[in-house]
């Protein structure tokens, strides 16, 4: 009786060798799989969070140009509640022209761990006029994204900027900002 046992033991082995290694492999292929999916499902996402910021945005553009702020303050407390109503926006920002379409202010509220700051970024560290999300708005008088950038003296993360034009008949007298977090582009 012994001996058949034997017999039938290596078959067994390698049977279970071999549904081993399929499941494994299986496995995989799933783990592959499910990622993929992922991946796929993950960019629309990406497409309505920035959906989200265009509507947003030229809603609060609208707003500024129908009843224009007259003090930074008050471009501030905009800013703060528009983060406030989108929990999902990193940060947002004014720079505010005069005539000659100088930088006079630029508030910039982000969020922290506590709340919201609020930053002055018309200051020479920060070089606001050879910022991409500022000149290009103001060069080609239309709105753009910017590609993905460390916001160093800002809100220091990487993101992704969405920056407009407010203009009334005497011509553009902001560049007001959406910031989105994104990945360090390196990586």
């Amino acid at each position: 009786m012994q001996a058949g046992s034997n017999h039938f033991a290596p078959k067994r082995q390698i049977s279970l060798r071999i549904s081993t290694r399929f499941v494994i492999r299986l496995t995989f292929l799933l783990s592959v799989f499910l990622c993929v999916q992922a991946c796929r499902s993950a960019a629309p996402d990406d497409q309505a969070e920035k959906d989200l910021v265009v509507s947003a945005l030229d809603t609060l553009v609208a707003n500024s140009v129908a009843d224009r702020p007259v003090a930074t303050n008050e471009y501030s407390q905009r800013l703060t509640t528009y983060l406030e109503a989108h929990p999902t926006f990193y940060g947002a920002a004014a720079a505010i022209l005069d005539e000659e379409r100088n930088v006079v202010a630029s508030p910039y509220v982000y969020r922290t761990t506590d709340g919201f700051q609020t930053l002055d970024l018309a200051t020479p560290d920060y070089d606001i006029e050879n910022q991409e999300w500022f000149s290009e708005p103001l060069t080609r008088d239309e709105a753009i994204w910017t590609s993905p950038y460390f916001d160093a003296g800002g809100g220091e993360i990487w993101m992704i900027t969405r920056a407009v034009p407010a203009r009334n008949e005497q011509g553009t007298f902001a560049i007001i900002t959406t910031d989105l977090p994104t990945d360090d582009p390196r990586n």
